[in-house]
């Protein structure tokens, strides 16, 4: 017994030793669950899983680099022009809210007036330290391949690799295990899937609602929606705030327009996108996604919650599997 104490407690520790290894494995395990779908597709059209995957990826990236080509004079347009605009609709803001240095004075603080190259710089700071779980750019792109490499092993080596941690079970659980797996891909890459056309559809309503309207950046601010809302909640949120910024910047009436149109946007995106998308795909509610990606977002910083609503789909079906559904039957 005390071996066996001992031997857990070093499990733990190795596992919490080794976390950020583990993360990149599961974030190319949730890659893989939403592309198996298209290589059981093309293996009834007898071709390779590497095919697949090489296909996928290709495809991919040639969906960016045309979006690139096709949007990016227009975004890099907007985004000059939204970071040399930036302090002066902050101004703005300071003058129809008031002077809130007073309010944060007592607690200490002060609301400095930002610079467009500063906020620049912070945002690229954001950027870099958001996406590496090493240190610099070089080990975010190494990490990134890591991901894609795994993955793509994944795919093409499932059934070995299901084969053998089957194998690793005790003989009872084997069956259960073998019906299990299949269910729980399918809801981790449902909710992958499921959450990519979510995005999409919030970016190009956000863009369409804030052109309509006459805001300007709308396009900026709709991309911009459509890539945070890879997190769910994230891009309308930060949507809502810069649509009604940039309002702010043409008058009063025109925020007070943007701003319940933006909490338009974010009911759409909860009440129809997010349900008939994602919840449909991983059974869970958007209040236990919300829940889950501050745990996440707590626990493992941005691939925390990158990874906690799939990481949370997969254990709900097991959970569903084993325990209510056994008690319902």
């Amino acid at each position: 017994m005390v071996f066996q104490v001992l031997a857990v407690a070093a499990a733990v520790w190795l596992l919490i030793a080794t976390w950020q290894v583990w993360m990149l494995v599961f974030t190319a395990l949730i890659l893989a669950a939403a592309i198996l779908p298209a290589a059981s597709v093309g293996e009834r059209w007898r071709v390779p899983r590497g095919v697949v995957v090489l296909a996928v990826y290709v495809i991919v990236v040639g969906v960016f680099t045309l979006m690139g080509r096709l949007l990016w004079p227009a975004l890099s347009e907007q985004w000059t022009q939204f970071m040399d605009q930036l302090p002066k609709l902050v101004a703005n803001v300071r003058g129809w809210l008031g002077n809130l240095d007073y309010w944060l004075g007592q607690w200490g603080a002060s609301l400095p007036s930002p610079q467009a190259d500063k906020v620049e710089g912070l945002a690229s700071i954001l950027l870099g330290n958001a996406m590496r779980l090493t240190t610099g750019a070089v080990g975010a792109v190494l990490e990134l391949l890591a991901v894609l490499v795994i993955a793509a092993y994944l795919v093409i080596d499932a059934r070995e690799i299901g084969d053998t941690l089957v194998a690793m079970l005790p003989a009872e659980y084997r069956p259960t295990a073998t019906r299990l797996a299949p269910a729980v891909l399918n809801r981790i890459g449902g909710y992958v899937r499921g959450q990519l056309v979510s995005s999409f559809c919030v970016g190009v309503l956000i863009a369409i609602a804030l052109a309509v309207i006459g805001v300007k950046y709308a396009l900026l601010i709709g991309a911009l929606a459509a890539v945070l809302n890879i997190v769910p909640f994230v891009g309308a949120t930060v949507a809502a705030v810069l649509g009604t910024l940039s309002a702010l910047n043409d008058g009063i009436v025109r925020a007070a327009i943007a701003l319940p149109l933006m909490i338009a946007c974010q009911t759409v995106e909860g009440k129809l996108f997010a349900p008939y998308f994602v919840g449909r795909a991983t059974g869970l509610h958007a209040l236990v996604v919300l829940v889950a990606l501050l745990a996440g977002f707590q626990l493992g910083g941005l691939v925390g919650g990158l990874v906690a609503v799939p990481l949370l789909a997969g254990l709900w079906e097991v959970v569903r599997d084993l325990w209510i559904d056994r008690r319902t039957r």
